[in-house]
């Protein structure tokens, strides 16, 4: 059982990052540059009927998952 749960953690994972990327591409996700105090990239996601700003990729890639977005700076 805990080897299908661990693929099953994989194979999300993987839509989420190749969804990230096509997101990009469409220019629903925009990167907006490094947070001066972290250093990490920030991304801007421009939604029909609103637009998050400020969101760190793991940020991005969680609401990719779960469809529910919540700032998080502790996510990696």
């Amino acid at each position: 059982m805990k080897i299908l749960f661990f693929a099953a953690m994989m194979v999300a994972q993987h839509c989420a990052d190749t969804r990230f990327k096509e997101m990009q591409d469409d220019g629903t996700i925009v990167y907006e540059g490094e947070d001066e105090d972290t250093g990490r990239a920030m991304f801007t996601i421009i939604l029909p009927d609103t637009t998050i700003h400020y969101a760190y990729e793991a940020e991005v890639k969680q609401f990719i998952k779960t469809g529910n977005f919540t700032y998080n700076d502790q996510l990696q």
